[in-house]
């Protein structure tokens, strides 16, 4: 360090030395430092989220107006927007998803005919009063407007997005990527550091 000012930098503190760069060298060092702490991982959605989306985090995208998911165009986008569903997050967390999602993997499980006389199970406050005794099964062939709270506007809408039964608003493939991308924006660190 010669010269009187190499000399006060190579005595400054570490900090000082970082305010002294440009705000174009302090650009150019981030991607760098981005890209030391990225490097090796191979994990990505790229075919579940539009391009622009394709870098970001888990918790940037669950963040995300919902037509950042591949394939909710400006149709889809509208439709969801009815049901106020704008973000990601809204699509993961839409109730009716659940209790859709949840009979249709319950179902199976259901033996026809053999319901105990002391059962307490139901779903009153999930179902519309005219199909709360039936069976699972038979739900799941119901239009969406079944579940409690659901209009029948909204068989139109879901319909748009080929949802026309509980069933298939079960297995509605932007709902499953929502909750994927949200349960695992729980695990994601900021820093990429392990616990």
């Amino acid at each position: 360090c010669a010269g009187s000012a190499m000399a006060q930098a190579c005595s400054a503190p570490p900090e000082s030395i970082e305010s002294q760069k440009t705000p174009h060298q302090r650009a150019m060092a981030e991607p760098a430092q981005k890209k030391a702490r990225t490097e090796g991982y191979a994990l990505n959605i790229n075919a579940a989220v539009d391009k622009e989306w394709e870098a970001k985090s888990f918790r940037e995208i669950a963040a995300a107006p919902v037509e950042a998911l591949q394939g909710i165009g400006p149709k889809g986008k509208e439709q969801l927007e009815k049901l106020k569903i704008t973000t990601v997050k809204d699509l993961a967390d839409w109730k009716y998803f659940k209790v859709a999602q949840a009979i249709a993997i319950l179902a199976p499980k259901e033996t026809a005919g053999q319901r105990h006389a002391d059962t307490q199970l139901n779903m009153n406050k999930a179902m519309d009063k005219a199909h709360e005794t039936k069976s699972l099964t038979e739900i799941l062939d119901l239009p969406p407007s079944a579940l409690q709270g659901l209009a029948e506007w909204t068989d139109k809408a879901l319909g748009e997005l080929g949802i026309t039964n509980i069933s298939k608003l079960a297995e509605f493939k932007y709902a499953h990527w929502a909750q994927s991308i949200c349960t695992l924006a729980d695990h994601e660190s900021a820093d990429f550091a392990s616990k």
